[in-house]
């Protein structure tokens, strides 16, 4: 489905309005900028009345457990509501976003005035794995004043349509401001007519998804990447508690290992590879408690091959030290090196050792690759491995299970969007 004006076309009906997509933008352009405030207004109506009962079915049958969909529900709530909105604006543009600021720089006899403004068209090209995101992407770039086309995933349901539906319902002002097309990504004829009516194009995924739409790009508009990140616990002897391990556990369970900010593997704070094995025994039933529900949610073909993953890396501890410790519907594999990578997912992790006086050395090289550390140490080494992470790269730091929730004014990937779908304007008197 695709989504212009306001109304639902089928995507076969839609060739004549992309090759009319530039004056389109263009008529829309001329008009006076988007208020923002028209927008938060917008934004708080339509969380404060949103059927909770629609949504948690569309959810259902992407195969969100009721919980995991309340919660998203509760997060969207706070994070688009009126006032966390207008905190956002006030944290990320300043409180003078749209207003001129004139003034008389040093040295100059002449005052300049300055002013923040929309790019003004964003393409967003958001990633399937991420529920909720496209609609995310967009309401963000409606916020910084801009006209939104938005590429929706495969298989994403149809939910970002409803909910945008429902917004321009709420305010039919912004309806010449969003578009939604369902091109697929392969289809380089149509995606190369949305990427020409753009000023930007923000693209959402990992290094082969940016890649691809980086040699699409002309040079005369602006490629903003929120690309593929991996996340990671990090245990002290002193941070080891039922609890501390249970909420580093629960990210493991409620994201499926499937975000950017989901926790793929845990580095223990030793060099003594017995100790790995010693906090594998001891984690262990704690993941299998809290991954147990989950587990029934998962398909058969999903089942199928992590079992396949799993075999495989135990047929390779042959050829090396490693050892997995199975639990029901989950394993923590102990690896005697300090590689950073992904993990089987689904309740299937490393562990490995690395001690705190190796962690920069260690983890510096995966630099701009970082995002999220569920970390669980004693109080009194929180500021030094705060620290040390922040060294590394990592751009959040947090209890475990806290990795994949986010708070209101968060700055995706260490960098405030805002700024990004905005620029400053100068004239000299």
């Amino acid at each position: 489905m695709n989504l212009i004006d306001g109304k639902v076309y089928e995507t076969g009906t839609c060739d004549e309005i992309l090759d009319n997509l530039e004056n389109r933008v263009v008529q829309t352009l001329a008009k006076d900028t988007l208020d923002t405030n028209t927008v938060i207004d917008a934004c708080d109506r339509l969380v404060t009345n949103l059927d909770e009962t629609i949504y948690l079915e569309a959810m259902q049958q992407l195969g969100i457990d009721e919980s995991l969909g309340r919660s998203y529900l509760k997060e969207a709530r706070e994070m688009f509501s009126g006032e966390n909105l207008r905190h956002r604006m006030k944290t990320e543009l300043g409180e003078y976003y749209g207003k001129p600021i004139t003034y008389k720089p040093p040295s100059m006899k002449n005052a300049v005035t300055e002013k923040i403004v929309p790019l003004g068209v964003l393409l967003h090209i958001a990633a399937g794995n991420a529920d909720g995101l496209p609609t995310f992407s967009v309401l963000e770039g409606l916020l910084a004043g801009n006209i939104n086309i938005l590429k929706i995933p495969a298989a994403e349901g149809g939910i970002s349509i409803r909910l945008l539906l429902e917004l321009i319902k709420v305010e039919p002002s912004l309806s010449e401001y969003i578009y939604v097309f369902d091109y697929s990504s392969k289809d380089i004829v149509h995606i190369g007519k949305l990427i020409d009516a753009a000023d930007a194009v923000v693209v959402w995924g990992g290094i082969e998804a940016v890649s691809a739409f980086r040699n699409l790009i002309s040079p005369n508009i602006k490629l903003i990447e929120w690309g593929h990140k991996i996340s990671f616990g990090y245990v002290t002897k002193a941070g080891i508690s039922d609890e501390k391990l249970t909420e580093l556990a629960k990210n493991i369970a409620e994201t499926g290992q499937l975000l950017c900010s989901s926790c793929q593997g845990i580095f223990f704070d030793t060099d003594d590879f017995g100790e790995v094995h010693e906090f594998c025994e001891r984690f262990l039933p704690l993941l299998e408690s809290t991954i147990s529900e989950k587990a029934k949610l998962l398909g058969i073909d999903v089942k199928s091959k992590t079992a396949l993953q799993l075999y495989c890396s135990e047929l390779e501890t042959i050829y090396n030290d490693n050892k997995i410790f199975r639990g029901q519907n989950c394993s923590l594999t102990a690896v005697n090196n300090s590689i950073l990578e992904s993990s089987i997912q689904f309740g299937n992790l490393w562990v490995k050792p690395l001690p705190k006086s190796e962690l920069l050395k260690s983890i510096r090289p995966y630099k701009n690759y970082l995002q999220t550390v569920g970390l669980c140490c004693g109080n009194e080494e929180k500021i030094e491995l705060c620290e040390l992470l922040s060294k590394t790269g990592v751009i959040h730091i947090c209890p475990g299970n806290r990795m994949s929730t986010t708070y209101p004014g968060a700055a995706h990937d260490g960098e405030y969007p805002l700024r990004r779908y905005t620029k400053v304007v100068s004239i000299e008197a």
